[in-house]
């Protein structure tokens, strides 16, 4: 096997996993019986692993640019940003959440 095959479907795995914890998550936050508490927590966790699929799809992007079969071209800095958003929205979001507990 390739070892550009198994970067593809390290990404692939990662981005399946992902969605199905992020699916399984936003469920979760939408359940109205579920405590507000547990229901942030579900969000937070949500977060994560939509940026944990971000990630996934922005390392294919980087991966096949480098090998020079990117069909995007050049990664401007606002695709790289924007690629980012989702990781620093789930960290910001957790850490609000810890400051909030410390500080009760």
């Amino acid at each position: 096997m390739k070892l550009a095959s198994l970067v593809v479907a390290q990404d692939l795995a990662t981005a399946a996993c992902g969605l199905l914890n992020a699916g399984y998550f936003v469920a979760y936050w939408l359940r109205p019986e579920e405590s507000r508490s547990r229901r942030v927590a579900a969000f937070a966790l949500a977060l994560v692993s939509a940026a944990a699929v971000a990630g996934a799809l922005f390392s294919q992007a980087l991966f096949w640019w480098q090998q020079g079969l990117s069909p995007l071209g050049e990664l401007s800095p606002g695709g790289w940003a924007l690629a980012r958003l989702p990781l620093l929205a789930a960290t910001v979001f957790i850490s609000m959440l810890v400051l909030r507990r410390l500080r009760s």
